[in-house]
């Protein structure tokens, strides 16, 4: 056996990791017939549905007021008679949300800025954690990538990764077989390392942001660097352009899959190799609030999410669900995402580029913000906007904010604060949390 599946065994069973044998269970499913797929997905709602309302004071409350259960569910199409999730609702009752069996100390807080800029807190268990890990390796498989071979990751690193030497930040990709390339630090003083290190670590696939790849593989091209190449790129987090997806192509080669998922809510559907997305039913069920086929705020209910049920979540993100078919062998249905999350990255002085997932990360478990939005006004200054409780501005938490951002580039970069009532919607409708006017364009360049 090569040493990369067994290193890779190792490291899940020495994190007391499952996800391996959820892998197992779960990599043919897709495969199934339409029947089994709807039935199997059928019981797995009518689980959830009796457990939120059995176990989680919330859900019991609101289903009894309603007088529905698991019993009305005869078919998939039966959960809209249930009410609509909110962030509101997440945001004023998150403490009655979760399973009142479940320890709260077990349970792991998960933060998102959220696509509309609303920062939000939320439980996870670790076996959630783990059914995440096996969906998203089932996604990689669809480029040969098997368990064991090494990934790119390319993705914002955390404080944890921040505070650890290199040789120790070595060791622990090569084991866990991905290797994590910086998204915070995505420029062309950047660019020259990461592909020495690509080269070295010869990935399989990579996986990451849109924006932050498509940098990559632009400066991959234009400088005539050559590149390993990988059998599959795949895309998460926001919008993928199509000239981005032409760029990561034509740099590391393979196919490029998108995927949709949110810090919420995580593999929600994966393009297949024909570039048609397909719906995750074992892992979500996907309406489209209008009920029509044109594109309309979606409704999502992880099956997944059982220590924090989320059950007919409206995130903000606009898709149409399509009533067709592919012949790829994936009989999962299909859909469509028209607007979803657009992250800017942020051009700073000296020439370092950050992803706009920086800044939301500093808004993580904050209080009484409603709204925000970073907005890049020029090289050395950012404009944070915030709708929140009166005093916000004065407060330790966004002093704490400030300092970080501005910390990016010490004496060169200011970050103001300014209270508004309300931030405006783009001309597509959609929260813009993070907006630079000095970002790199379209094609990675600034």
């Amino acid at each position: 056996m090569r040493l990369g599946p067994i290193l890779f065994r190792v490291t899940q069973r020495l994190r007391r990791s499952s996800a391996l044998e959820r892998y197992s269970a779960i990599h043919s499913a897709p495969f199934q017939s339409r029947d089994e797929i709807h039935a199997q997905q059928l019981a797995a709602l009518k689980r959830l549905i009796s457990l939120a309302a059995t176990h989680v004071p919330w859900y019991r409350q609101r289903f009894a007021e309603a007088a529905l259960s698991a019993d009305h569910l005869l078919s998939v199409a039966d959960l809209s008679r249930f009410p609509v999730l909110t962030k509101d609702d997440i945001r004023n009752h998150a403490p009655l949300m979760t399973d009142e069996r479940l320890d709260p100390h077990q349970l792991l807080a998960h933060h998102s800025g959220g696509s509309t800029g609303v920062p939000l807190t939320f439980y996870r268990d670790r076996g959630y954690l783990d059914d995440s890990d096996a969906g998203t390796w089932r996604n990689l498989g669809q480029a040969g990538w098997t368990p064991g071979d090494m990934v790119a990751f390319v993705w914002g690193w955390n404080d944890q990764l921040n505070t650890m030497s290199n040789l120790e930040f070595r060791l622990r990709q090569w084991v866990r077989r991905s290797y994590q390339f910086d998204a915070f630090e995505a420029g062309e003083d950047a660019f020259p390392k990461w592909a020495q290190v690509w080269n070295r670590m010869r990935p399989t696939v990579a996986l990451g942001y849109a924006s932050a790849l498509a940098r990559f593989a632009e400066w991959i091209i234009q400088s005539g660097q050559r590149i390993h190449q990988v059998r599959g790129s795949f895309t998460t987090a926001e919008t993928l352009l199509p000239s981005q997806r032409a760029a990561i192509k034509r740099a590391f080669g393979g196919h490029v899959y998108n995927l949709y998922g949110s810090s919420e809510i995580q593999n929600i559907a994966a393009e297949c190799t024909h570039g048609r997305m397909h719906v995750n039913s074992d892992y979500a069920v996907v309406e489209s609030e209008s009920g029509a086929e044109s594109p309309s705020p979606l409704l999502l209910t992880s099956l997944r999410s059982r220590a924090m049920p989320f059950i007919r979540y409206r995130n903000e993100d606009l898709g149409r669900l399509d009533p067709g078919t592919c012949n790829c062998g994936n009989n999962f249905p299909l859909m469509a995402l028209d607007i979803a999350r657009i992250s800017d990255n942020f051009v700073l002085p000296g020439g370092r580029v950050v992803h706009g997932e920086y800044f939301t990360h500093l808004m993580y478990g904050t209080q009484g913000i409603g709204t925000f939005q970073f907005h890049q006004t020029a090289t050395g200054r950012i404009l944070l906007r915030l709708v929140g409780r009166p005093g916000l501005i004065d407060s330790e938490q966004v002093r704490n904010i400030r300092a970080r951002v501005e910390s990016l580039a010490p004496g060169q970069l200011v970050c103001e604060v300014e209270q508004v009532p309300a931030i405006a919607l783009s001309s597509a409708g959609k929260h813009r949390f993070t907006r630079s006017d000095v970002a790199p364009d379209r094609r990675g360049t600034p």
